[in-house]
């Protein structure tokens, strides 16, 4: 009878040690899926949220509450949901033992955001699919630093290679008009230099494009220093694109060069006047740039064309699909750019 007792009492004791054990075991689980810093689910197989972490609201944005009235698909981008619907049915099949997948899904306040979903099948004791687990990890930010990225080296590449058919032109039209080498190194040079502060204000400014007006101060200021009562310009406050930026630059320089040197600044009291202007509205509006000089003294008009005409009538307007136009008269010099508008304005 004792040992009987013993027997039983032992029983007791290791079924009471196990069953504490079970608890401690799945408090630890219930702790561990609540603390967890990615979202985790449990998916029924309508779809719909049953069990959801703190982790999984907070990447949604959603309480736990509004979760389990939602659907997985719901969430989901319309894009991918015949891909993920393909991949659950083969998880379900026994085909896939899980699978992830980088997906969009909604938040609460209608934004997709990237996740990084795994979905594994929990079954029934009879080897039939019971609920989805899932894992969802906030990959928003990787995501958008990828698409950045990927958008940099394009850009990149794009700006490389108007660069190199600028140099290029620049090359093959300015050698013939050089007599030495020397010569021909300085004017190329000078011409780089222009491009370079056009690309140095682009970026200080952003990839899109740079302001118009300090694209101008900035061109302006190596010929000008801090005396601006010889120029003045006016113009509405836009942003222009990449390619305009670096046209500008070149025909900036000449016109400024020139002036310094033959034009309205190669004496005292003279002065220049820029204006630009957009004209119309929709896909016909065009954007109309004005250089115009004032000299002190009559200018003589050049007796040929040098390279300078080259770029202010071809190559700068080339540049914006536009078309450029000099003209001399007894009131000075003017250089006017009439190109379409979306050629030279970054688009909204």
């Amino acid at each position: 009878m004792g040992i009987k007792a013993d027997i039983a009492e032992a029983g007791e004791y290791s079924f009471s040690e196990k069953s504490s054990k079970l608890g401690r075991s799945v408090a630890a689980h219930g702790r561990a899926f609540e603390n967890a810093t990615v979202g985790i689910g449990h998916i029924a197989m309508t779809g719909r949220w049953q069990y959801t972490n703190g982790a999984l609201a907070r990447i949604l944005g959603y309480s736990v509450g509004e979760l389990s009235e939602l659907t997985c698909q719901e969430m989901t981008h319309p894009d991918e949901l015949q891909e993920d619907a393909d991949r659950v049915l083969k998880l379900l099949a026994g085909e896939l033992e899980h699978y992830a997948i980088d997906r969009r899904f909604r938040r609460s306040d209608g934004a997709y955001i990237w996740v990084r979903k795994t979905l594994v099948v929990e079954h029934k004791e009879n080897g039939e699919p019971e609920y989805l687990i899932a894992v969802i990890e906030d990959i928003d930010h990787r995501k958008r630093s990828e698409a950045e990225n990927a958008f940099l080296i394009q850009e990149l590449a794009h700006r490389s290679r108007n660069l190199l058919s600028v140099i290029s032109s620049l090359t093959s039209l300015l050698a013939p008009t050089c007599n030495t080498v020397s010569e021909f190194e300085e004017r190329l040079l000078d011409r780089l230099h222009a491009i370079s502060h056009s690309n140095n204000h682009l970026l200080s400014e952003g990839c899109d494009g740079a302001s118009l007006s300090a694209l101008m101060h900035a061109q302006l200021e190596a010929f000008l220093g801090s005396d601006r009562s010889v120029m003045v310009y006016d113009g509405p406050v836009m942003t222009v694109n990449a390619r305009a930026a670096h046209s500008l630059s070149l025909a900036l320089y000449e016109l400024a060069s020139n002036a310094l040197k033959y034009g309205a600044l190669s004496h005292p009291g003279g002065r220049v006047e820029v204006k630009w202007a957009k004209e119309g509205s929709g896909p016909d509006a065009t954007f109309k740039f004005v250089w115009r000089e004032f000299p002190a003294k009559p200018v003589t008009p050049p007796n040929r064309v040098g390279f300078g005409a080259t770029v202010l009538e071809s190559v700068a307007p080339m540049g914006v699909r536009g078309r450029g136009t000099r003209s001399f008269n007894e009131d000075g010099f003017t250089w006017m750019l009439e190109a379409p508008l979306a050629s030279v304005q970054v688009s909204a």
